[in-house]
């Protein structure tokens, strides 16, 4: 029988050490096949790429880790208007992240060689999950745009908190070396429903659920969905785990789990995570955000 869980974004205050976003960037400054171009922003140097819309550049970022893209357009000479464009991110032929902008010129922004007035920067930032991403940057509604690339990994001691679904069809207890962590079910077409108030960063860890067919590696794929955005889909290959059992679902065994972390921006969001599949499996999600902090921040 299904539950419904409501409630708004809090949340059990369970501590945990896995990884939250990192401050410290580290901008990438070589891309094979690709020229860099040295913008002077306010006289000191920056390296940028260029990409126009027959001509997108594509980078392989290592995860787990956070990216940063800023972009500036290029204008035409003496171009006071205001210039519209959209830079899309994917992997694996999905849209992970896009931004749809406007801007106008930029003050004390200019190419190292001369060239085109360079428009105000814009950024998009997102996560990708362990192992090895090639990201596609593709420019749409503008003639040329230049993009700086950076990334940093994420921080090893930054503290969590879990977040309660404001629906999930149950709940499944998890018990890993004597801690207990609730996860919630999804199947596909009843995914597990979220509230999460940005910015901040919102943290999925999934576990396939195994029954007695099951052996061996598992592939299995998850969709984090958001009304008015492009869904996020992300494919994982499992095994069984060690020593970790469901309390209170006794013909499953849980796999190992997978980490899939979302830059939520500005506002208030609502995202529906569902296993796509295997069409007749389950999976389980513990939705997490790191701890508010105290103080001034950067």
């Amino acid at each position: 029988m299904k539950r419904t869980f409501a409630a708004l974004l809090v949340i059990a205050t369970a501590l945990h050490s896995l990884p939250a976003p990192a401050r410290a960037w580290t901008a990438i400054e070589k891309i094979g096949g690709e020229a860099p171009v040295t913008v002077l922003v306010r006289e000191k140097p920056r390296v940028y790429f260029r990409v126009t819309p027959s001509a997108p550049i594509t980078v392989t970022i290592e995860g787990p880790a956070r990216v940063r893209i800023v972009s500036r357009v290029e204008l035409p000479q003496g171009s006071n208007a205001v210039t519209t464009y959209r830079l899309d991110a994917t992997a694996g032929g999905h849209v992970i992240e896009s931004l749809d902008t406007e801007t106008t010129a930029a003050d004390n922004v200019q190419l190292a060689t001369g060239g085109p007035p360079l428009g105000k920067s814009r950024r998009m930032t997102f996560d990708v999950p362990a192992g090895s991403h090639r990201i596609s940057l593709s420019l749409h509604g503008a003639p040329a745009a230049l993009v700086r690339i950076q990334h940093a990994t994420p921080k090893s001691d930054a503290p969590m908190v879990s977040l309660t679904p404001l629906h999930a069809s149950r709940s499944v207890v998890l018990n890993e070396g004597q801690k207990l962590i609730t996860y919630h079910t999804t199947r596909t077409g009843q995914p597990v429903s979220l509230r999460v108030v940005g910015p901040t960063t919102l943290e999925l860890l999934t576990r396939l659920d195994y029954d007695v067919t099951m052996r061996g590696s598992q592939s299995y794929r998850m969709r984090v969905s958001e009304p008015g955005h492009p869904p996020k889909t992300f494919d994982f290959k499992t095994t069984k785990a060690v020593a970790v059992v469901y309390t209170n679902l006794p013909d499953r065994v849980p796999s190992k789990f997978s980490r899939v972390r979302i830059s939520v921006p500005a506002g208030t969001h609502e995202y529906a995570v569902e296993l796509v599949q295997p069409a007749a499996g389950s999976a389980e999600v513990h939705a997490r955000i790191p701890a508010p902090s105290v103080g001034n921040e950067e």
